[in-house]
């Protein structure tokens, strides 16, 4: 008769009291270890990337888990991935000092072409996630894209019209770059080119600076 310590109970309790970050980072990994790394004999299973992001919300703060820090996190857990990968080792959440890849039995040319896939993509930042079908088929498939870049340049108008207006309302000599108005349209132009920026290279646009994108969507 054998006898062992089980903590499906208690990791069911963790992975349901993760936050939303969280909880995608974890989906995304697996993804990832699905349909980019595709071991063929439990090399690398989700229980690693669970353990991976049970400890990503161990050893960080709560508050720094958020919808903008998606990536973020994301690229981390691959960081993390990879050093477990080319060391062999990743502590066990419930028990830290048992190794989970122990037994992995990884080769060492499964193990170079892991690094290197993994090393691609944290290089590609947020577009990492178009090697994963289902969202690219999301992205592709959706109308919302279209109806939000629209939206974009509408509000891109607005502003370039403001501008203009406050040019012709108090002459072009007398407004400089201290102008508090024109400070704050050029800080909000800025920051919807950014939300732009992001959003074309999650969609795999090629981007060659804020101007460029400017031209781009109000189609100069």
């Amino acid at each position: 008769m054998e006898w062992r310590i089980c903590f499906n109970t208690g990791e069911v309790e963790l992975v349901n009291n993760l936050n939303d970050t969280h909880t995608k980072v974890y989906v995304l990994l697996k993804m990832i270890l699905k349909n980019v790394l595709r071991p063929r004999k439990k090399e690398i299973t989700s229980y690693v990337m669970k353990n991976i992001v049970l400890w990503q919300a161990e050893n960080n703060p709560q508050n720094k888990f958020n919808a903008r820090s998606l990536f973020h996190w994301l690229h981390d857990g691959l960081k993390e991935l990879k050093t477990a990968i080319v060391t062999q080792q990743l502590s066990y959440y419930m028990i830290p000092e048992r190794n989970l890849k122990a037994a992995s039995d990884l080769h060492a040319k499964q193990q170079s072409k892991w690094v290197a896939d993994i090393t691609d993509m944290m290089a590609e930042g947020p577009r990492v996630i178009l090697r994963l079908p289902k969202i690219r088929q999301a992205i592709i498939a959706s109308p919302e894209p279209m109806l939000w870049f629209s939206k974009m340049r509408m509000v891109l108008e607005m502003l370039w019209l403001e501008r203009l207006n406050r040019f012709l309302s108090c002459g072009y000599w007398m407004v400089g770059e201290s102008d508090d108005i024109l400070e704050l349209i050029n800080i909000l132009k800025v920051e919807l080119l950014r939300e732009v920026e992001l959003r074309m290279l999650l969609e795999g646009s090629a981007v060659n600076g804020l101007n460029d994108i400017y031209n781009r969507i109000m189609m100069k």
